[in-house]
């Protein structure tokens, strides 16, 4: 209500019309004086003009700095029980609700929203039995000040265990925090059995959804232990233990902080041994090809690649442009040896393993789809060593070069020889080009004048075997 206000007599007309009459602050502008909220559901209008702040409650959770804020109170009833809180602001007002549970003299933020381009901003909270909530309304620190209607009632209950059955090609669905507070779904698993579980978070721009599988027997997904979670979507392989078959529920919820709709698809099925352990097997030079699709259960291909030596290994993914796979290689107590993670399209990972099992996994993120193909080439490492057959010899006299590559393998070498010259250094002499055979090679060198002379080898490796070259050995001419 606005307040009145005696001018004097002597004041002009022109004068008195001037004059602002400034209505007093709200009678609920500080939490000690909160409006009562006594049943729900509840409609309250309010107003942030001439409200204030004190000092420690200037800042919103969502959008920081605040001014003009009012606050309504409401004890929960005598069980846990969710509650939703709307704000729907009248003019240009910018605002932000906040909620907070009073314990004794403090107040513990349980949850906010601000307003939206058409002016609205809602949230859901789970409230305790018999306890306090403080709800605070207020303006954005550069918005303009204007009325509100403040709606706070009993969204529609959550649905509870088992749940709806899974169908086997998936379903798609929707929460959201205010309304469609969750979705629950059922299906059998069997013991021994591994499954591929997939929950697929189709909302972009700050979406996401989370799951979690309960097992058989669970009445109330309030205070249930969960056999595993997925926070933001995302897929599991899950196995139940001896004794642990039965009908299993997963609920879906929404990210608390996104406003609106959060979509999904949910889709379960057995594993084979594409998607798990043994795995298929991809020898050297192998080829495969496969399949990904984010939205359904064909999530990850793993291969198993065994290593009998020292080896460079190579893998090439070749995917579609922009396709968003993973390619990571782990290794027998699965840690990760090697991972091209984050990236897109075709990728390649290259390691130096020792001897070993290895697994390959391709894996998709988020809702990416696409072919993909991946091809392995291993090459044993070597070692290459080079020699004269002597350390001495006379001008004109002949000496082999011996060059050995471990393990014994073949395939070309080139050998360098170089001469010194006492005032300018070493000099190149002559390229040799020959062929290491199991191993080893020797190549006749006749030295042409006294002197030092050295050489080097650098073996250029084959389809199986790593190139590999080593320095210099020396021998002196007399």
């Amino acid at each position: 209500m606005a307040s009145t206000q005696m001018l004097p007599a002597s004041l002009p007309p022109s004068a008195r019309a001037a004059v602002t009459v400034v209505p007093p602050p709200p009678a609920n502008d500080e939490v000690a004086n909160a409006q009562a909220i006594h049943g729900l559901p509840s409609s309250i209008e309010g107003t942030t003009v001439s409200a204030t702040t004190v000092p420690g409650e200037e800042a919103s959770a969502c959008a920081g700095g605040t001014v003009s804020s009012v606050w309504y109170s409401l004890r929960s009833g005598p069980s846990a029980q969710r509650i939703a809180v709307e704000l729907a602001a009248g003019g240009a007002l910018d605002g932000t609700v906040d909620v907070y549970e009073a314990v004794r003299s403090q107040l513990r933020h349980v949850g906010c929203a601000s307003t939206e381009a058409e002016g609205k901003a809602s949230l859901s909270f789970k409230a305790k039995k018999n306890t306090l909530y403080e709800i605070r309304v207020a303006a954005l620190a550069n918005s303009q000040l204007a009325g509100f209607t403040l709606n706070v009632f009993l969204p529609t209950p959550g649905v509870g265990p088992p749940g709806l059955p899974l169908p086997a090609a998936g379903v798609s669905g929707q929460v959201d925090r205010i309304q469609n507070i969750n979705a629950a779904y059922s299906f059998t698993l069997h013991a021994g059995v591994s499954y591929v579980i997939n929950l697929a978070n189709l909302t972009k721009q700050g979406g996401c959804v989370n799951g979690a599988l309960f097992p058989p027997g669970t009445s109330s997904f309030e205070g249930a232990s969960a056999r595993f979670r997925v926070d933001c979507g995302g897929y599991r392989l899950f196995t139940p233990g001896a004794g642990e078959g039965g009908r299993y529920s997963f609920e879906v919820t929404p990210r608390s902080s996104h406003k609106g709709v959060q979509r999904f698809h949910l889709q379960i099925a057995r594993a084979n041994s594409t998607d798990s352990a043994p795995g298929v097997a991809l020898g050297n030079y192998g080829r495969v090809s496969g399949r990904l699709e984010g939205t359904g259960v064909q999530v990850l291909r793993l291969y198993r690649v065994d290593v009998s030596s020292n080896s460079n290994l190579t893998l090439r993914l070749t995917a579609p442009q922009g396709t968003n796979f993973n390619l990571s290689l782990r290794n027998q107590d699965g840690g990760v040896v090697g991972c091209q993670c984050g990236g897109s399209g075709s990728q390649k990972l290259q390691l130096r393993l020792r001897p070993g099992r290895y697994y390959a996994a391709v894996s998709v993120r988020g809702t990416a789809a696409g072919n993909f193909t991946l091809t392995r080439e291993s090459r044993t490492i070597t070692k290459t060593k080079v020699a004269f057959g002597a350390a001495h010899v006379r001008a004109g006299q002949t000496v082999p070069i011996d060059v050995r590559v471990a393990p014994a393998a073949s395939g070309p070498v080139t050998v360098e020889v170089w001469r010194f010259d006492p005032v300018f250094g070493w000099q190149f002499y002559r390229e040799i080009q020959t062929n290491v055979n199991e191993g080893s090679a020797s190549i006749p060198f006749t030295a042409p004048a006294v002197g030092r002379w050295r050489a080097n080898a650098a073996y250029a490796g084959s389809r199986t075997a790593a190139p590999s070259a080593v320095g210099f050995t020396y021998l002196l001419v007399n």
